[in-house]
């Protein structure tokens, strides 16, 4: 027999054993990775109802384990891995917050696609505030022409560090379109309704070259709605 087909044969044995080893093996124990903003006891509490331990791993339905975790806020998606001592690990992809909706005194984080996600104490996260939209049930979605045109601005302006550290609060209004507030100062920034990408890499030109000299305090509105030019109004 040949190297390759050695290596090949001894590689076909692995899968095979690997194949009979997942399918035969009892499971023991069960693990969660993945998880940042979801407790681990809550995801253990989810599913204790269909417990997987001490059963075989192919006489498992995992989709009623995934239907049980799923309603927790901020799971995602969810896959499953195993090793050869039955221990049952479920990886957890989590929603990820771009934005903290302030509505009055309520505080909710969201997600790309509107989804709403509670705030868990001591797991913050460094994101704009969002105004003008309301706070519902966790897990409910935002919707409509408001919140498409912030989730779009949202997704552009995290692509950029300048831009992302330089905005502190945004809202949305049907005359302005995307308006933010600046980090420093203040100062307010009009975006519009249109063309994200474009007004966001103006926003940054504007403040690597002109706001780095004169000072953010020099400027009272930076309106970059207006194509091949910058409107401001000095303080």
């Amino acid at each position: 027999m040949s190297w390759l087909a050695a290596v090949c044969f001894i590689a076909g044995l692995a899968v095979i054993a690997g194949f009979y080893l997942e399918q035969n093996t009892r499971i023991h124990a069960v693990d969660f990775s993945g998880n940042y903003y979801t407790d681990s006891e809550d995801l253990a509490d989810a599913i204790e109802p269909v417990s997987p331990v001490n059963e075989l791993a192919d006489s498992v339905d995992y989709t009623i384990l995934f239907d049980t975790i799923r309603p927790l806020p901020y799971v995602n998606e969810i896959s499953v891995s195993m090793n050869f001592r039955g221990r049952l690990t479920f990886i957890i992809n989590e929603y990820e917050p771009m934005g903290l909706i302030v509505d009055g005194s309520e505080r909710m984080y969201v997600s790309e696609d509107g989804i709403l996600l509670p705030v868990v104490p001591g797991k913050a996260k460094d994101v704009p505030l969002v105004y003008g939209f309301r706070t519902s049930t966790p897990g409910d979605s935002l919707s409509g022409k408001a919140w498409n045109e912030m989730e779009s601005f949202l997704t552009e302006a995290k692509k950029s560090t300048v831009n992302w550290s330089t905005l502190s609060e945004l809202a949305w209004n049907e005359n302005e379109g995307v308006v933010a507030l600046s980090h420093e100062n203040g100062v307010k920034l009009v975006f519009g309704h249109e063309q994200f990408s474009e007004r966001l890499a103006h926003w940054e030109l504007f403040y690597t070259d002109v706001i780095t000299h004169e000072g953010i305090d020099s400027f009272r509105l930076i309106d970059l709605r207006f194509r091949n030019q910058i409107v401001t109004q000095q303080s």
